[in-house]
């Protein structure tokens, strides 16, 4: 099932494209309707390259995509989608429908309560909140001691020296989120495997041994790149290499 595509972002493309923005999706939905899906997909990729990013879009795309059985670019859109709209009951019923089509079953890894717990924390909010967060309580921090210094009454100064104790802790608290959160965001970038099949490997060249195969569809997190090879996890905690060119990431920049 398609999507109409929100007033908001039509009074985006409005104001930054005109009406272009609407005629394509428009004409998307209407080649969908048809079941030209390929032409459909043309219309929608049109939008992106205006730089207009919403998750009716990527839905659609992803169920143009797994019209035609083309499992990998479906489940990337739909993840894609729900970057944007991370609730979204539809998108995330169909996700797991076009996931069921795929060869790969890996046991994701358990995971302490205490690890669950700490992620949570750490996300939640943005790089920008925890940073916010930070100037805030240097502030504050800065105020503290001087009014500590300034302070007379011992009662007071004991309360103002508490307060600089907390923000002061708060302050390298929110710097470790910062920190632990971007090498999270950059250092494991989640992308999905486009290749029908690909040999998962222990170094990052064509003669080294050849782990598994993974396959089209499968949702992996790279690590580090050499050259063209990229070291990925899979949900499992297995470590390997596989060419660049057979993974897409699933974020809005042009790779």
């Amino acid at each position: 099932m398609m999507k109409t595509i929100s007033l908001f972002v039509l009074l985006t493309c409005f104001v930054c494209v005109g009406q272009s923005a609407e005629d394509l999706f428009r004409e998307g939905n209407n080649a969908y309707n048809q079941g030209d899906y390929q032409r459909a997909i043309t219309y929608y990729d049109s939008i992106n390259t205006l730089g207009i990013h919403a998750p009716e879009l990527y839905f659609n795309l992803g169920n143009a995509y797994y019209k035609q059985n083309a499992i990998g670019p479906s489940i990337l859109n739909y993840e894609k989608s729900l970057l944007l709209d991370a609730d979204n009951a539809q998108v995330i019923s169909n996700l797991a429908f076009a996931q069921n089509m795929t060869l790969d079953r890996f046991s994701p890894l358990p995971e302490s309560d205490l690890k669950k717990a700490t992620d949570r924390l750490i996300f939640l909010t943005t790089v920008r909140g925890w940073s916010i967060v930070v100037v805030v309580c240097v502030w504050l921090t800065v105020l503290l001691f001087f009014l500590y210094v300034k302070s007379v009454r011992s009662g007071t100064k004991r309360l103002f020296f508490s307060g600089f104790v907390v923000t002061t802790l708060s302050v390298l608290f929110a710097l470790s989120f910062v920190w632990q959160q971007k090498n999270i965001t950059y250092n494991t970038r989640p992308a999905i495997v486009f290749a029908k099949e690909e040999a998962f490997r222990a170094e990052p060249n064509l003669r080294s041994e050849v782990l598994l195969t993974i396959h089209e569809g499968a949702k992996v997190f790279a690590q580090e790149q050499v050259e063209d090879w990229v070291k990925i996890k899979l949900t499992n905690g297995a470590m390997g290499w596989v060419p660049q060119s057979s993974i897409q990431y699933i974020s809005f920049a042009v790779e």
